[in-house]
């Protein structure tokens, strides 16, 4: 087959694929699908995104100039159950790491001044994992990505769930970035 046979094939074939990668389909991407991790499902509904103000309005509500003015180009959340209980990870973007370590550093300072914090140099740039009066906070950033898992928990057990959902995130961008290399 000649090349100016193969090019209407290719052109028509790309023409069926989606435009483009969204943010948004990006950053969900990088999350664990249901049962990737253990037994935790994704609740459907409660899997949303995007880059525009009215997508993240509904999500994070009164947060959004903040997160704006910081940097933030477009933000992720998806929430899980196992049983009983709920983790909540967002997935967020920045325009470049400088502003992505600059939002990460003041809510790791905040969360290694009390409560039981752990910090992760094994996971990409880095990372911590914070309990405090019943819950459990995850959070790292890496390149200009930040990823912060919520759940109510107490223990071990609950600190290795939050640990591992990080560490799978900051994998996927890491295996993102060296196919690019």
């Amino acid at each position: 087959m000649s090349r100016l046979t193969r090019l209407p094939l290719i052109l028509a074939a790309v023409a069926l694929l989606p435009v483009g990668l969204s943010a948004e389909s990006l950053l969900a991407g990088f999350l664990p699908k249901s049962g990737q991790l253990g037994d935790w499902q994704i609740i459907p509904e409660t899997d949303r995104g995007g880059v525009s103000d009215d997508q993240l309005y509904p999500i994070y509500n009164g947060a959004v100039p903040d997160l704006r003015e910081k940097g933030l180009h477009s933000a992720h959340q998806r929430i899980y159950e196992k049983g009983e209980k709920r983790l909540t990870v967002d997935m967020y973007r920045f325009g470049n790491w400088q502003q992505a370590k600059g939002y990460y550093l003041p809510h790791r300072q905040t969360q290694t001044s009390g409560g039981s914090c752990t910090i992760y140099n094994d996971i990409k740039q880095q990372a911590f994992v914070a309990e405090a009066a019943g819950s459990i906070m995850g959070m790292f950033w890496q390149r200009n990505y930040v990823c912060t898992v919520g759940m109510q928990g107490r223990g071990s057990a609950d600190r290795a769930t939050a640990k591992s959902f990080l560490t799978f995130t900051s994998d996927k961008i890491k295996k993102r970035y060296q196919k690019q290399e």
